[in-house]
C-alpha cells in the first residue's frame, strides 16, 4: 500500500513539472516573438468599440439594433461587415484570433482630404486625430 502511494506523489510531481515546463516554454516565446495585443476601446458607451493594435485601429464592433436580428454584434473592418455573433465577446475573440494569425482583412487607410469629404460622425477616432494633424500646402495662400 506505501508503494501505490509514493506512486501517486511522484504522478503529481510529474504534473507540476510538466506545468512548469510548459509556463516557462510560452514566458520563452513571448520574450522572443510576443504575441500582438489588442485592445478594444469603447468609444461612446453605447456599443461602440474600435479595436487597436499596434497604435491603430485594427477592426470596430458595433451593435446592430434592427429587429429580429439574432447575431447583432458586428465586427467591421474597413466598413466592411466581416463577423456577426450573439455576444460581444465572440466578436472580440474573432478579431483578436484573427489578428494574430494575419488572416483580419487591413483596414484601406484614406488620406486627409478624403475624410474631409465624409460626414464627421462617421470618423472613428483615429481618422479624427489624422485631421487634426492636418496641414493643407495650397499654393493660392503662399506669398510671392
Amino acid at each position: 500500500m506505501l508503494q501505490q502511494h509514493s506512486h501517486l506523489v511522484s504522478a503529481d510531481e510529474q504534473t507540476i513539472a510538466q506545468a512548469e515546463l510548459n509556463a516557462h516554454i510560452v514566458s520563452l516565446a513571448q520574450e522572443i516573438a510576443p504575441e500582438p495585443e489588442v485592445q478594444f476601446i469603447d468609444l461612446n458607451g453605447f456599443y461602440n468599440y474600435e479595436a487597436f493594435a499596434s497604435g491603430q485601429t485594427i477592426a470596430t464592433i458595433t451593435y446592430d439594433c434592427g429587429d429580429f436580428v439574432t447575431q447583432p454584434w458586428v465586427v467591421m473592418v474597413a466598413e466592411v461587415e466581416v463577423h456577426r455573433a450573439d455576444t460581444w465577446a465572440k466578436c472580440a475573440h474573432y478579431v483578436q484570433w484573427h489578428y494574430k494569425r494575419g488572416t483580419l482583412p487591413k483596414l484601406k487607410t484614406r488620406s486627409p482630404e478624403e475624410l474631409l469629404d465624409l460626414p464627421f460622425d462617421q470618423l472613428t477616432s483615429v481618422e479624427w486625430e489624422l485631421l487634426k494633424q492636418y496641414n493643407p500646402q495650397s499654393d493660392c495662400f503662399l506669398a510671392a
